[in-house]
């Protein structure tokens, strides 16, 4: 029997948290404009976050376990992260940058989670996608919809992944609504809330990590590092 792509918003980290069919809704478009591979593709990450969330044999610790694994593997943590610090990437050490994409890995699924939260119960349904090609790599957008259950558009998920060699990697989420003060892009929130820190710190990133692992305590997790 199919199930109905849901917005998960207890128990794990994760972005859309799902229920999911095996197809895929889309909206009429032009194939040959569209990345299908990265539609299936944002299908599958569902689809696998429903299978965690539905074993019931699952504990708490195993499904946030899980989801950690299964962000850390689909997203692209380390130029998300770069980006994110914004113009303190210069001036971050190699062995710091590993510390920080490491704490990184579990803050964003704990703000994503949170973020997303409000759509429990929702529907999500894919309708389509665009491709930005550059030389050694493409940005895809694949878009969909935040559906009630009467079917009508709460909010817009607009997933930006990067495409390098076949492989595909989440670089931000971008939620809009009709109530502006709740939409957001993951990376341009976290871009402000990490420079906010370190510009209060002299730029230290001691104080970022310390920042990080304090807020993934607050969200029931424990820090790697």
């Amino acid at each position: 029997m199919s199930k109905s792509l849901k917005i998960w918003a207890t128990g794990g980290l994760f972005f859309l948290l799902a229920f999911a069919t095996p197809g895929l809704a889309m909206a009429p478009a032009d194939a040959a404009d569209r990345d299908l591979a990265a539609e299936t593709w944002v299908q599958d990450i569902a689809n696998n976050a429903a299978e965690i969330m539905s074993d019931p044999g699952t504990t708490s610790d195993q499904i946030v376990s899980e989801f950690e694994d299964l962000i850390i593997n689909n997203a692209a943590l380390g130029s998300f992260g770069r980006s994110a610090l914004g113009a303190y990437s210069r001036t971050i050490s190699e062995a710091d940058f590993d510390i920080y994409v490491a704490l990184l890995g579990q803050y964003a699924t704990s703000v994503v989670q949170g973020r997303f939260s409000e759509y429990s119960g929702q529907t999500i349904l894919v309708t389509g996608s665009s491709v930005d090609a550059r030389e050694n790599f493409a940005y895809v957008n694949v878009n969909s919809d935040v559906l009630s259950a009467e079917g009508d558009v709460q909010a817009t998920v607009r997933w930006l992944l990067i495409r390098r060699n076949d492989q595909y990697r989440v670089y931000d989420i971008t939620v809009e609504t009709t109530d502006e003060s709740a939409s957001f892009s993951l990376l341009q929130t976290q871009r402000e809330e990490f420079n906010s820190v370190l510009s209060g710190n002299a730029g230290n990133f001691d104080a970022l990590f310390d920042y990080l692992r304090q807020r993934i305590r607050e969200a029931g997790g424990t820090p790697v590092n």
